[in-house]
């Protein structure tokens, strides 16, 4: 999953995010794009799960618009 955190200023906000995320799934990916403001986690927590933690933590999240983000491919004729 794909997600827009608005807070990410630094890569002191990347770590906390990712201790967010893998306090909820310890085998979670998360990869943290400060200059973009996106986390992309892939593991067994939820879209809602991960939503939930970053919000606890300080960082309200989104779900990314779809085709957005690194290594997308998207041509942009679908939105």
């Amino acid at each position: 999953m794909l997600l827009e955190v608005e807070k990410i200023t630094c890569d002191k906000c990347g770590d906390a995010i990712q201790k967010a995320i893998l306090a909820q799934d310890p085998t979670a990916q998360v990869t943290v794009n400060v200059a973009d403001q996106q986390v992309r986690v892939e593991g067994l927590i939820t879209q809602q799960q991960a939503i939930d933690a970053l919000a606890a933590a300080g960082y309200p999240a989104s779900n990314a618009a779809p085709h957005s983000g690194e290594g997308s491919d998207c041509c942009g004729g679908c939105s």
